[in-house]
């Protein structure tokens, strides 16, 4: 049987959780925190990001949304699943020891957070199944200096580096007059980048640092997914980078300075195409086969690169984490 249509890929429906607890006076509490709402209590829970294990992801998630550090065991307490975005998520729940807890943390403005024993954590929760793996806390965690299980795999402790290879959007042809370079972008061009934008904010896509081809329709392309991309980055604009080969590419990618870990490209073909093939070693089968027909306009490849600095960056280096164009994402489905 085909599996019901999604308005997002399939990786936007994998998260993960953790379930923070601390030992105080002897006894077992749970941190639990207020919703981005504010009208539920929840624990840190977000899409498995990419390059990380679920653990590592989860833990992040503990940093930005609950403010708190510590040891994540390997084995997941359980799982559960819930509706969301047009289709089913299935959350590992992970158990947290903690060791450190900011005062000061991304999410501070708009999120509560309030440690309790763990019949009091439980109850205050809503999705049943979760309760249930609140309450069974108890008797699968060990007392202080025991440890939790094992902290997430040593490879899974950091968060790796990202490349984005953001092709241009579709571009018009209605005025021959007009020099390519200073191509605008078509309507279907304009759309494309706001269905785009879309699926950058839900997937948190957010790089620091963008390369932009100083050609108009690569610029408007920017312009138009920038809602979706969260703080300003800083941008780079280069004529160089106008219908440039795979290896001028590969050249500037190289030149991101190491403090860097996320990178956007935005660029023509057909030098992206290439170049996304050359880097790419592994990655899903279909995905990897669709790599290898096309990059389309305003085609998304997502590279996760786990060199330890960018002057590294060689061809079969990546791991092709997700192919997304925009017909992929159905955005009349309900949310």
């Amino acid at each position: 049987m085909t599996a019901p249509k999604t308005p997002y890929p399939a990786w936007i429906y994998r998260q993960s959780a953790v379930v923070p607890y601390r030992w105080r006076n002897g006894k077992l509490e749970v941190l639990i925190i207020s919703s981005s709402g504010g009208k539920r209590w929840v624990v840190p829970k977000g899409i498995v990001e990419p390059g990380l294990s679920p653990a590592a992801s989860a833990a992040a998630e503990a940093g930005e949304e609950a403010g708190v550090e510590g040891l994540v065991g390997s084995t997941p307490l359980g799982r559960y699943r819930y509706r969301k975005w047009g289709g089913t998520c299935e959350v590992e729940v992970y158990p947290m020891a903690v060791h450190h807890e900011l005062q000061d943390w991304p999410e501070s403005s708009r999120r509560r957070r309030r440690w309790l024993s763990v019949d009091k954590a439980a109850k205050k929760i809503d999705r049943k199944k979760l309760r249930k793996l609140i309450a069974d806390l108890p008797q699968l965690v060990d007392r202080p200096r025991n440890g939790v299980a094992l902290p997430p795999d040593s490879e899974a402790t950091g968060a790796p580096r990202l490349v984005y290879l953001f092709r241009h959007a579709k571009s018009s042809w209605s005025n021959p007059e007009l020099d390519d370079f200073d191509r605008p972008l078509a309507p279907r061009g304009e759309r494309a980048c706001e269905t785009m934008a879309e699926y950058f904010r839900l997937a948190d896509i957010h790089p620091e640092l963008v390369v932009c081809s100083a050609a108009l329709r690569a610029r408007q392309t920017l312009e138009g997914v920038r809602p979706g991309l969260g703080e300003n980055p800083a941008v780079r604009h280069y004529r160089g980078l106008y219908h440039a080969g795979p290896q001028a590419m590969l050249n500037r990618l190289r030149r991101t300075p190491d403090d860097v870990r996320t990178v956007m490209l935005i660029a023509h073909n057909p030098g992206m195409h290439t170049l996304a093939q050359r880097l790419v070693g592994t990655g899903a089968e279909e995905d990897l086969h669709r790599l290898s027909e096309n990059l389309p306009t305003a085609a998304l490849a997502l590279l996760v690169y786990r060199g330890d600095s960018w002057r590294n960056l060689e061809e079969a280096s990546c791991e092709l984490h997700s192919l997304v164009v925009p017909r992929d994402l159905d955005l009349s489905l309900p949310s």
